[in-house]
């Protein structure tokens, strides 16, 4: 009998432990290379801890149990499956390293997890644009496939649907709801008392709470309000939407043009890219922007780094990507660390207007809401333009109002003149 360790992976070099806390099989089930076999919780993210092999599986430590990176959590049997078989003699199994070799021979590039999900729904991944770095398929993306009524023909031509992160209207980083068997999962978790349900904290919502105090507790916050006309961002996505997907593979979304004003803003104010430390003031040379994106478990903020040298198409083929992990679990800790500024777009919810909180580490925040078609007096004329209003957290210790007030006036301008934002001027 041979076995394979499932051990904790790492994830980060500021992460040693984390939490076990589900199974999403069952102790001696017959499991596949690459399939999720349980969740990871740590004190930024969620990750999935996939099989390292074929076999069948026998957990080593309960869901609910607090682990160290590269502890071992289970082990996989790989000589024989859970009704004592071999392996080639699996009704259903399929022939990974064949498949593999496939997959080399037509320079088709999928994570192992992608892998997996493709054999087991009999999905060509030959036939699926890959939506991951580098066009490297994930698991999203067979699913994507495996679920829509593209025939072989014309699957070629499309774009991925889980690239499709955000609606025409507007742009979405929401991470699907929970399905009925997380949600049992969590349900059978509950203490229930008379009239009343309760449940342990999760690490990343202890996290935020412990955030949040802090903020509130150490910065003295103001918030200032402005509004755009988002007329001439509308009419160029329109304008050009679809040579833009053509050429960069992804959609023009509405985050790409407030994260390049906002570098542009920044460049101009590095006082809102900097952040007090004790009595002295930390000034950053790059601008890292992070990206609040909502997942089940609460918000998440992968950080795009160097923003300002980035076009529109590397910014929102990162933001997708950013959405693609979050959704599938991949996002690593590493990639929520190092932002100096973020965006938050309350707008998908609904939201027409809020006061955000900054991040630790982080002078101000830049709140996004509701473009709504509201009557607006222009040169003596009341016209109907889409409106966003648009809000700036920031702490006043280091921010004047002055500055806080240019500084959203800087956006605006970009946002509603934005080849000012291609011609850098």
């Amino acid at each position: 009998m041979k076995e394979v360790e499932v051990r904790v992976p790492a994830v980060g070099e500021s992460v040693t432990e984390g939490l076990l806390a589900s199974w999403s099989v069952k102790d001696g089930s017959t499991v596949i290379e690459g399939q999720a076999l349980c969740e990871l919780e740590t004190d930024k993210t969620t990750i999935d801890i996939t099989a390292p092999a074929t076999g069948t599986l026998r957990i080593a430590v309960p869901e609910g149990t607090e682990v160290e990176i590269s502890q071992v959590v289970g082990m996989i049997d790989v000589g024989r499956d859970s009704q004592g078989r071999e392996p080639d003699a699996k009704r259903g199994q399929v022939d990974l390293n064949k498949a593999d070799e496939e997959d080399a021979a037509n320079q088709v590039k999928g994570s192992p997890s992608a892998r997996a999900e493709a054999a087991r729904s009999s999905v060509d991944m030959g036939k699926i644009s890959g939506s991951g770095r580098g066009e490297l398929i994930n698991k999203s993306d067979v699913i994507a496939a495996a679920s829509s009524s593209i025939s072989p023909g014309t699957q070629e031509a499309s774009v991925s649907a889980s690239r499709e992160y955000q609606k025409e209207s507007s742009q979405t980083h929401v991470v699907p709801e929970q399905t009925p068997a997380q949600i049992g999962r969590i349900n059978s978790k509950l203490t229930v008392g008379a009239g009343e349900q309760r449940r342990a904290l999760s690490r990343i919502r202890k996290v935020i709470a412990a955030n949040l105090a802090k903020t509130q507790a150490e910065l003295v916050l103001l918030t200032t309000f402005n509004e755009a006309d988002m007329s001439a961002v509308k009419a160029m996505r329109v304008r050009y939407k679809d040579a833009f997907q053509e050429r960069h593979g992804v959609r023009l979304g509405f985050m790409s043009f407030f994260l390049r004003a906002s570098a542009a803003a920044l460049d101009l104010f590095p006082e809102l890219n900097a952040y007090i430390d004790g009595d002295e003031v930390v000034y950053r040379e790059r601008i890292n922007i992070s990206v609040a994106v909502s997942t089940p478990r609460g918000l998440v903020t992968p950080v795009l780094r160097d923003v300002r040298t980035k076009g529109f198409g590397e910014i929102e083929r990162e933001i997708a990507d950013f959405s693609v992990r979050a959704a599938n679990k991949t996002l690593m800790p590493d990639d929520l660390v190092g932002g100096s500024f973020t965006i938050s777009n309350g707008g998908v919810f609904g939201s027409l207007l809020s006061t955000p909180l900054p991040a630790p580490k982080q002078t101000a925040i830049l709140g996004m809401h509701a473009i709504i078609d509201r009557p607006v007096a222009i040169n003596s004329e009341v016209l109907i333009r889409p409106m966003m209003y648009l809000a700036l957290s920031y702490d006043h210790r280091l921010i004047d109002g002055k500055e806080a007030v240019s500084f959203l006036k800087e956006i605006k301008k970009g946002v509603e003149n934005p080849e000012r934002l291609l011609l850098e001027v």
